[in-house]
């Protein structure tokens, strides 16, 4: 849902027709106002004025509740919210931020529970994401498919194309100290899609290439090499008024890779450094993410052109390999959102507008066309060339390689010899796994794999009978004595915490659970926890030892959060959750004499949540 909302736009849509009338309407503008000027500046004479007496106009600013939602034809509806912190109050977004949340949402819905009349449906939270909100008829286990312990649900209440709905949201929360209860509501009406009737293809010679489209089709293309990589593939749109803008998103995944004669790379020439496939290391594509927001262009008429005729994809962010990109028509909210609310947070004179009411955000609706391209390219470099060198040289906290939480979960996948995945949590958690597999030849001898291997044997010792002859194989003997030292103490701290502290026959976690989970005061162990966690988003629920470890930073730390104590308090008198010295000592009772009862756990849509 991110991808929809971010306040960052990575690729480039533009016009270069829309942008030339721009220029000129701009020009006309100019002279007249230039003749209006010299008259003003003679009449007042010596009255000089500057940009000191240009301010923009007080207003208050926003303190409450964002609302970032859309329903799309055709799929679920999906409205998540963020409260506004304070200066000095610590960040909890993976924490319901809400005492009481009441959510709905009015209209006439598709799939399979609707009936295509107008009905309020109930939006539940989601307990692995529980500032987010979906249909509750998830809930409904009858009308979901049980699989591997685990309980399937479709997508039962749809958007359909040209309908009205109506969002209302309640929340009981704390805002400045104090609990109120705040009330926010909005209108969103879904466009008709739009449709591709084809494509300018640019050539390496400056020339173009007609292709029509029909739905399914896979556009094929050649990159276009520097100094042409800078083109634009032009896009004809075929749309009527209800569409007031196209949101592209662009699809790729590890099998992709990125053209490396491009103009950024001779850009950084003699500034970094070049491998055998011509990688200089500056990436058009994050390779641990697996969509790409390419922009927003609004329908607008400029000098007699439609913005929206053409829809310009630049070259040079078209990865290498078959990927899609999904062009969402928009309805009017959308434009406000870009054009206003996020253009405020950057520019002060520009005055946030929203369609919610008493809020601030957006609820919108969509309508979705994918296409299909696959771009050839004789000289490319690949998603897992990019990401091993990214995460290498990534800069973080400790000014160190592979200290980015895409890197962290990455780095046991890459020790393992595998790429990047569109899971890396579970890639991560099941890296040990290919070691069993191979002989580790394919695995390079770098330093910073070796408490990787270390982890990866405590874990197989847990499920299979240990010889010490296999040290061998994953701490090599060519490697000094201080090394394997080093290794094992940082790989053991890996494993302890990944296993949630337990003990095998070559594994003893009881010293570093003590560190970890008993110290008031911070030390290497229970930071590394409180990282490992946080890049988990603190699911206590999937993960047992996040809950201790969230206590625990709470108190060393100090944390100012009225989100982060009620999670404490809700954690430490939960009877499912074992007994903790440290809730003992804020107060709170463990509620050990009550029956524990597990909550039911689904699959939406791919992704494991807990209700």
């Amino acid at each position: 849902m991110n991808v929809f909302f971010e306040c960052k736009n990575v690729g480039v849509i533009a016009s270069h027709g829309s942008g030339e009338a721009i220029y000129n309407v701009f020009c006309r503008r100019f002279l007249s106002s230039l003749v209006w000027i010299l008259s003003s500046f003679i009449l007042t004479a010596c009255d000089f004025h500057g940009p000191w007496e240009y301010y923009p106009e007080e207003r208050d600013i926003y303190t409450g509740i964002y609302t970032y939602g859309y329903i799309v034809a055709g799929e679920r509806p999906e409205v998540c919210f963020s409260k506004v912190y304070e200066l000095d109050e610590t960040t909890a977004e993976n924490f319901a931020f809400y005492k009481n949340a009441k959510v709905t949402m009015k209209g006439r819905f598709g799939g399979e529970f609707g009936k295509g009349e107008e009905e309020t449906i109930q939006l539940t939270a989601s307990g692995s994401t529980p500032n987010c909100f979906y249909p509750s008829s998830y809930l409904m286990v009858s009308k979901c498919i049980p699989a591997a312990g685990y309980v399937t649900c479709g997508p039962n209440y749809t958007g359909i194309e040209g309908e009205t709905y109506t969002l209302e949201a309640t929340f009981e929360w704390d805002s400045a100290g104090h609990y109120v209860e705040s009330t926010y509501k909005a209108k969103a009406t879904i466009p008709n899609p739009v449709k591709v009737k084809g494509f300018n293809i640019p050539k390496q010679d400056g020339s173009f290439e007609w292709v029509e489209y029909n739905d399914g089709d896979v556009v094929e293309m050649d990159f276009l090499e520097y100094p042409m990589d800078m083109e634009f593939v032009r896009a004809a749109l075929d749309y009527d008024h209800s569409v007031r803008g196209v949101l592209s998103i662009m699809n790729y995944g590890s099998k992709n890779g990125e053209a490396t004669n491009t103009t950024v790379n001779k850009m950084f020439e003699g500034f970094t450094s070049e491998d055998e496939d011509g990688y200089r290391g500056i990436a058009m594509h994050d390779p641990l993410e697996t969509q790409q927001n390419l922009g927003y262009a609004a329908n607008y008429i400029i000098g007699g052109i439609k913005n929206l005729d053409t829809l310009h994809l630049t070259n040079m962010m078209l990865p290498v390999g078959q990927f899609s990109v999904d062009l969402y028509s928009t309805d009017e909210s959308y434009i406000d959102y870009v054009n206003k609310v996020k253009q405020s947070v950057s520019d002060s004179r520009v005055v946030p507008e929203s369609n919610i009411e008493n809020g601030m955000g957006v609820f919108t609706g969509m309508a979705r066309t994918t296409v299909f391209m696959k771009v050839n390219s004789e000289k490319w470099v690949s998603m897992k060339r990019i990401a091993n060198r990214h995460c290498k040289n990534e800069d973080g906290d400790n000014s160190k390689g592979w200290d980015s939480k895409g890197c962290r979960l990455y780095l046991d996948v890459y020790c393992a010899g595998r790429g990047p995945s569109s899971d890396l949590e579970s890639a991560n958690e099941n890296a040990y796994l290919y070691y069993s597999n191979s002989d580790l030849e394919y695995v390079e001898n770098e330093d910073v794999c070796y408490p990787s291997r270390v982890k990866a044997a405590m874990m197989q010792a847990n499920e299979e009978d240990w010889d010490v002859d296999k040290w061998s194989k994953y701490l090599p003997d060519t490697i000094t004595a201080e090394k394997k030292s080093m290794a094992y103490a940082d790989g053991l701290k890996r494993y302890c915490v990944a296993s949630n502290f337990k003990n095998n026959d070559i594994a003893n976690c009881t010293n570093l659970k003590t560190m970890c989970n008993d110290s008031l005061s911070k030390n290497e162990c229970n930071s590394y926890l409180w990282l490992w966690c946080s890049d988990r988003n603190w699911n206590y629920k999937k993960y047992p030892q996040c809950g201790p470890a969230m206590v625990s930073r709470y108190v060393v730390d100090g944390l100012k959060s009225t989100i982060w104590e009620k999670e404490v308090k809700k954690w430490c008198e939960d009877p499912c959750n074992e007994e903790y010295a440290v809730c003992k000592d804020l107060g709170y009772k463990h509620e050990g004499t009550k029956v524990c009862v597990e909550p039911i756990t689904y699959s939406t849509g791919g992704t494991r949540a807990v209700y």
